[in-house]
């Protein structure tokens, strides 16, 4: 089914609660993760998720999506819910007509875009770019069972098909390059005009920066944490850099991130507590590729009572 043009509109989101920050927040308040609750299931063994979608924000709110469509045996998790990599957005398909939201930090609000959840398609992950230009649909046609890696205008809904084995990897910040992979190596497109600027033999996953080129990873270890590290490789030159990561004792890394102003950051995660009581420990840093060194931005726990985890970054 196409994607089809629906008009604009305005949503808003239900707030929850409201809390204390958890370490250090930004000043403007972004989402850290979005999640579904965790019901017991019958007999109180185990849980499973359920309730309407919620984003925890780094101000302490927790905001309710009713509308967002929840994940059921043909709609996985990821394939209805997406964060934008700074998270200043979350989309999501409306339950009531599959038209997909884009829910922004900056107003509270939700507004439509021009984008509709493919009928014929299923749809296993959901990407947002930075700004919220663009929404990556990764799934398989359900006739067909052929693959689909496609990038969506949330504008107009003109849509751009990968080649055949090629995967969404990450957006630059500014939303101007595109970077897909494959097995054997990386291609960077000019978001827009779709044309590839760039292809390389060498396989890299892992965050474009603003320069196009430039591609970081978390890389982690957890037989020798020792070699924890980030890796940036520039595309174009095939130069490569390590920074060695020190952590504290059951750190590691989760991914990196560049911003817009060309800054590397990097998400750790720590697993912490006992059997029905485990909850993980987030931490953002800001690594100085001068000197090496982790500065701490902000840190926030997420519970087993959550389900369905996205994390921002």
């Amino acid at each position: 089914m196409p994607f089809r043009t629906v008009t604009a509109a305005v949503t808003a989101a239900v707030v929850l609660m409201t809390g204390l920050p958890a370490g250090a927040a930004p000043v403007k308040p972004v989402i850290r993760h979005a999640g579904l609750g965790a019901c017991r299931n019958d007999g109180g063994v185990g849980r499973h998720p359920c309730g309407p979608w919620r984003l925890w924000l780094s101000n302490g709110r927790v905001l309710a999506l009713p509308d967002a469509q929840r994940p059921d045996g043909d709609h996985p998790a990821m394939g209805l819910m997406a964060l934008s990599p700074d998270g200043t957005r979350a989309a999501y398909f409306r339950r009531s007509d599959g038209v997909l939201m884009i829910w922004e930090a900056a107003t509270g609000k939700a507004r439509r875009t021009a984008v509709r959840r493919p009928e014929s398609v299923s749809v296993t992950e959901l990407t947002l770019s930075p700004r919220g230009r663009f929404v990556g649909i990764d799934g398989e046609h359900l006739v067909s069972l052929k693959p689909v890696d496609r990038i969506v205008d949330t504008a107009t809904g003109k849509a751009f098909d990968l080649p055949r084995g090629h995967d969404l990897a990450r957006f630059s910040p500014d939303e101007k390059h595109l970077m897909a992979t494959h097995v054997r190596g990386a291609v960077v497109y000019k978001t827009g005009t779709w044309s590839v600027r760039l292809r390389r033999s060498a396989y890299m996953m892992g965050d474009l920066g603003r320069d196009g080129v430039t591609v970081a990873k978390a890389r982690r270890d957890d037989v020798h944490p020792s070699k924890n590290a980030v890796t940036v490789r520039n595309l174009a030159t095939g130069k490569r850099r390590t920074f060695p990561l020190r952590l504290r004792r059951g750190e590691a890394p989760y991914r990196a991130r560049w911003d817009r102003a060309g800054r590397l950051d990097v998400l750790t995660d720590s697993y912490r507590g006992r059997s029905g009581a485990e909850y993980h420990v987030y931490t953002w840093y800001r690594l100085d590729r001068t000197t090496g060194r982790l500065r701490r931005l902000d840190s926030f726990t997420v519970t087993s009572a959550v389900g369905d985890v996205i994390v921002a970054g």
